[in-house]
């Protein structure tokens, strides 16, 4: 016997007793029209009509009175043997999306990603790397990781930390070029930063920040030509590499810490593999530095 062959059993039982598609959905927490739908595939697999319905009633066929007087019973020893059964913890198993930037996935999430594997083997993840929002319902991922804003909607959004950005370039660079000592001073230096937004503040204290001589979205990228002397980049602290390939230019000014969140669908219950993951990323990610 399938689950969904139990599932119209059930259902076919609710609406018997309740004469009601209404109520019999009231009763197991579901829409009529789901009701409905079971109760009418189990008609389908059996090959028989179980009732008849009309617009002010649903009655039992001869069909449907002997099954209700079957299946009554059995639905009843089968609630009493998994009452009396002890708890069992559900095992996290299955898979789980997450969409987040490239940035934040190769700083941030991979090292979560790992450890969470070794406790967790049975849950597979699966990454989507996007500088876009992506669409949670409408390409199926369960969690995403954002910064600044957790986008619109009746998403569950919670806030796991916070970024500062700052303003890097390489040691070969400044001795070439020198070193700013305002930020005034960046719009005679060669830029590599990302395009405002429209909507967001601007770093520069004047308005528009100097035009760069790169502009990209890709902070990795921005960091590499840095590295390369091409410039002073505007990158997240995160992303910094302290091993003397780049240093701090204007340490006095510290960008506006923007939150970052996990965002994940207001589904009900939560699967256990992706609660098991949405807290390992909290708890990880709000004890990093």
């Amino acid at each position: 016997m399938t689950t969904s062959t139990i599932d119209g059993l059930v259902a076919f039982q609710a609406v018997a007793q309740a004469r009601s598609f209404t109520k019999a959905g009231q009763a197991l927490g579901l829409d009529k029209s789901r009701v409905s739908r079971v109760v009418s595939a189990l008609e389908a697999a059996l090959g028989q009509a179980l009732l008849v319905r009309s617009t002010r009633s649903v009655s039992l066929t001869a069909e449907g009175e002997a099954l209700f007087a079957k299946v009554s019973p059995l639905l009843a020893g089968l609630q009493e043997a998994l009452s009396a059964a002890p708890d069992q913890p559900t095992v996290p198993a299955g898979e789980v999306t997450i969409t987040t930037t490239a940035d934040l996935g190769r700083a941030m999430l991979a090292p979560a990603l790992a450890s969470f594997r070794q406790r967790f083997p049975a849950v597979f993840v699966r990454v989507v790397l996007a500088n876009d929002v992506v669409d949670l319902m409408g390409k199926g991922v369960d969690l995403a990781l954002r910064v600044g804003h957790p986008g619109a909607g009746s998403f569950i959004a919670r806030k796991v930390g916070s970024l500062e950005a700052g303003f890097f370039a390489s040691p070969a660079y400044l001795e070439r070029r020198g070193t700013p000592a305002t930020q005034a001073e960046l719009g005679t230096h060669d830029g590599l930063w990302p395009e405002v937004p429209k909507g967001q503040r601007s770093f520069s204290p004047g308005g528009a920040p100097p035009k760069p001589a790169v502009q990209c979205a890709d902070f990795s990228l921005l960091a590499e030509l840095a590295k390369l002397g091409a410039g002073i980049a505007l990158l997240p602290t995160f992303l910094a590499p302290r091993d003397g390939s780049l240093v701090r230019v204007l340490p006095q000014v510290s960008l506006s810490n923007a939150p970052l969140y996990l965002v994940s669908r207001p589904v009900k219950p939560v699967p256990p593999r992706v609660r098991a993951l949405s807290d390992w990323l909290v708890q990880h990610l709000r004890s990093a530095p």
